[in-house]
């Protein structure tokens, strides 16, 4: 069979189109209003019907049973997946509790019961956990380190008149009768290091008197020195004399 002539309306609305599988004309859904046109407007749109018919041998396919499975499963998805994002979109009644940092509340709502019975530990028993939600690990807190009863080293500097530094390294605080040792830098103006006798006067009348010492700074410019406890608690100043210059550098707190 050979193929039918080409519709003298073919710039006109396409209301059939041509099936090569079925060699046949089939209609669109402009065919209906394209009649309406053609009746409307006479010699001015032409219908197909002189098309040669397709042959009645055989079994004539029809492409409406395929239509209307589609249809029907377009349909049955668009309504499954509406149902879907509305049970998603659909928020939680029920309110979460809300807690205080550092507060801990027991929920009124019934929890499930295990077979074997377990004992409720007490508020200031519940273990830490060993692990955060996923698995991983809690890292172990570091043991905490003791305060110490004496308080560690200081630096105190005094400047003097012509310049010289001279800095204190020593506790802040010792307690009654505990011995201690503190050391005595003192730097020239030119940044060099002191030189000569180093006289060092320890407490005052509010403590019952000052102990007075002496000695010769090394090549650094140093002077350590040892001291033994105190019995009387109280502030005790230490006062320093360098070549003639004195002046208070640093105070110990005792007990």
């Amino acid at each position: 069979m050979t193929t039918p002539p080409v519709p003298p309306d073919i710039h006109a609305i396409q209301t059939y189109f041509y099936d090569e599988d079925g060699k046949e004309w089939i209609a669109t859904v402009l065919a209906p209003r394209g009649r309406e046109l053609a009746a409307q407007w006479q010699g001015a749109y032409k219908v197909p019907d002189r098309a040669t018919p397709a042959p009645t041998t055989g079994k004539k396919s029809s492409l409406a049973p395929l239509f209307a499975v589609v249809l029907v499963l377009l349909i049955v998805g668009g309504g499954a997946a509406a149902v879907v994002a509305g049970t998603q979109n659909t928020p939680s009644t029920t309110a979460l509790p809300t807690y205080e940092p550092g507060v801990s509340a027991n929920p009124t709502a019934p929890v499930a019961v295990s077979g074997e019975p377990t004992a409720t530990p007490a508020v200031d028993e519940t273990p830490a956990p060993t692990q955060r939600p996923g698995g991983t690990p809690v890292p172990t807190q570091p043991a905490r380190t003791p305060v110490p009863t004496v308080a560690p080293p200081v630096g105190t500097s005094l400047t003097l008149a012509d310049g010289s530094v001279v800095t204190y390294s020593g506790p802040a605080r010792v307690n009654i009768g505990a011995g201690f040792t503190v050391t005595f830098t003192v730097r020239n103006k030119n940044n060099t290091a002191g030189t000569g006798t180093f006289l060092v006067s320890f407490g005052n009348a509010s403590t019952g008197g000052a102990k007075t010492s002496s000695g010769t700074l090394n090549g650094s410019g140093q002077l350590v020195m040892n001291f033994g406890g105190t019995s009387l608690p109280g502030n005790y100043p230490f006062t320093i004399n360098y070549k003639g210059q004195q002046g208070q550098v640093a105070i110990l707190r005792v007990g």
